[in-house]
């Protein structure tokens, strides 16, 4: 299967590589520093470039079979341009453009999952608050936008919220709750070995298709 991630400078995306080059599938990797980046393998391709740079994501994308991100906006005082949320609608349009279907994007729980309605509306008026805040005012505008493209397209994608990434080794065992309710009991902390696992296997898998899921160990 070919393969490409964005976010493999990071330390989820790191191992998504891995674990996808481990498992024989070819990769292309989109990092802005390919010197964060000390994997090298013969079957891995590191193309250096922006997420923003339309050019730069339909080259890594073009003959893909899923495209797999694991990107973050920052907490306090990220940018005000918003570069993650029109790097989200370039890798969408890319994929509409050559034919490539399957996206699934790691997320905090910030996206806004929809929960019962007393979490949701509490949710919602934490996102109107942080939203005044000048410091992190584009990490709402990034969470925002990066949800709305990504649900509103027409692509077969699955979300993957998480609370509490941890670099605990990984245990095999990842517990799973889908945005209607149904599923296991989540708690906050995964470990990011398992979240790469998880994410990999849903390249092939459309159990959690146009769905957003929650995951922890």
């Amino acid at each position: 299967m070919n393969v490409t991630i964005f976010g493999a400078s990071g330390r989820t995306g790191t191992l998504l590589a891995e674990q996808a080059l481990a498992a024989g599938h070819d990769v292309v990797v989109l990092i802005r520093d390919p010197g964060k980046l000390t994997l090298r393998h013969e079957r891995l391709r590191i193309a250096h470039g922006e997420l923003t740079d339309k050019a730069a994501v339909e080259d890594v994308i073009r003959g893909a079979d899923v495209v797999l991100a694991s990107l973050s906006p920052r907490m306090f005082g990220g940018p005000e341009g918003l570069p993650i949320a029109s790097g989200t609608r370039n890798i969408l349009a890319a994929m509409r453009a050559h034919g490539v279907r399957r996206l699934v994007y790691s997320w905090g729980p910030s996206i806004l999952i929809p929960r019962n309605p007393v979490v949701r509306a509490v949710s919602r008026m934490s996102f109107a608050l942080l939203r005044r805040v000048p410091t992190t005012r584009s990490m709402v505008g990034e969470t925002t936008e990066v949800g709305e493209a990504i649900r509103s397209s027409d692509r077969d994608w699955t979300i993957v919220a998480v609370t509490v990434p941890t670099d605990a080794p990984g245990s095999g065992s990842v517990r799973v709750r889908a945005a209607n309710g149904s599923g296991n009991r989540v708690g906050s902390r995964i470990s990011r070995a398992d979240l790469a696992q998880f994410m990999l296997a849903q390249a092939g898998d459309q159990r959690y298709a146009r769905q957003e899921v929650r995951v922890s160990n």
